[in-house]
């Protein structure tokens, strides 16, 4: 069977939002989504294992990376192999996409909302998504001069944006720069108000993959832990107990990951050793059965692969952080439920705002709907 470098649609969410006519209230947030999700039993099933990595990778056109590298490390787990060799060739690659990934959807947000950016701010984006996707396709010997003259551009390039990480390990921004421009777009003056933060984390990788193992394509569409509405991502990586603060701390966290991730890139050698296990984990469930779980730009990601005794796929599953965050009773609809609505484009604006700080990895759209009372 042969697969195409783009075989499915990536989809999209689209966000129904009802509303009291008389005063923006709102009353219900229906998401539906025509994200493909469980398609990966189907599509791997029989193939041989290394050729997966590099399919998924291509199949994911955001996140990509993380994908591979989850790919890669179940496998080696499934077999009995230290998933960390794994991790540690590949990680550069990891901190490379976060770093770009995250640039991106932060600029794609602000200018679908009619902001602009200067000349010389378009450049300097334009510069690190340029070396994060020469990085992202893997460090070659080689190439080593190429490699190290893009993340010191890369660097030099976050800095001119206004990003960087301060004495006590806090986001700073300089004054006049776009990231705090940026920033104020997103503060308490929005008025927009935001759900406690139910942090997904490696202390719950055992019951995840558990219920992903008995329900694959259920779970992996619409997850859910009993008594949790969990989120994933930047926010969560960065939450202490439940505090979400507002949609400021959400961008913080945003941004600190991106002058986080550049300084790792200008360290290297031990600096990102010592990262490493922060950003993924690998284990063996059971024989020839191994998952991994990457903390891709997104959030946490899971990936559980089960091989045959001639090393094909006999099953295998992928949970994205997209249906974490954007489940039906998930951290977004309790967020939105929460604010309030005019009919108007300010009020589109500010659902869109608060989807967008939510980053999910395929396009939305917001629709509004008066509910009368019958």
């Amino acid at each position: 069977m042969s697969v195409s470098a783009a075989p499915l649609s990536a989809g999209s969410i689209r966000i129904e939002i009802g509303l009291d006519p008389d005063g923006g209230a709102t009353r219900r947030v229906r998401l539906a989504s025509s994200r493909p999700t469980g398609f990966s039993a189907r599509l791997f099933a029989g193939r041989g294992a290394t050729d997966v990595p590099a399919l998924v990778a291509r199949m994911h056109a955001l996140c990509g990376r993380s994908h591979m590298v989850a790919a890669e490390m179940a496998i080696v787990a499934a077999i009995g192999r230290d998933p960390d060799a794994v991790l540690a060739e590949r990680f550069e690659s990891l901190v490379a996409e976060r770093l770009g990934e995250h640039l991106r959807s932060t600029v794609t947000a602000a200018t679908g909302r009619g902001g602009l950016l200067s000349g010389d701010t378009l450049a300097d984006v334009r510069a690190v998504l340029a070396g994060c996707r020469l990085l992202t396709s893997g460090r070659d010997p080689q190439r080593g001069f190429e490699a190290a003259k893009a993340i010191d551009g890369i660097c030099e390039a976050v800095a001119r944006l206004g990003l960087a990480i301060d004495r006590k390990g806090r986001l700073a921004t300089a004054t006049g720069s776009w990231a705090q421009a940026t920033l104020a777009e997103a503060g308490p003056a929005s008025g927009d108000r935001y759900a406690e933060c139910d942090r997904l984390s490696e202390a719950d990788d055992a019951a995840v993959i558990a219920t992903l193992a008995r329900d694959p394509d259920g779970f992996s569409a619409a997850p859910r832990l009993p008594g949790r509405r969990p989120e994933t991502g930047p926010a969560a990586r960065a939450a202490r107990g439940s505090a979400t603060a507002d949609g400021r701390m959400r961008l913080s966290a945003r941004l600190a990951e991106i002058a986080e991730a550049a300084g790792l890139l200008a360290a290297g050698g031990g600096d990102l050793d010592a990262h490493r296990p922060t950003w993924a984990q690998a284990a063996r469930v059971e024989t020839l059965t191994g998952y991994a779980a990457v903390e891709s730009p997104r959030g946490r990601l899971h990936h559980l692969v089960r091989l045959d005794e001639h090393g094909h796929v006999a099953s295998w599953a992928i949970l994205a952080p997209t249906e974490w965050n954007f489940h039906a009773d998930g951290p977004l609809v309790r967020t939105l439920m929460m604010n309030r609505y005019p009919v108007s484009p300010e009020g589109r604006a500010r659902a869109e705002r608060i989807a967008a700080l939510f980053d999910p990895c395929v396009g939305f759209e917001v629709a509004f709907e008066e509910m009368r009372d019958a």
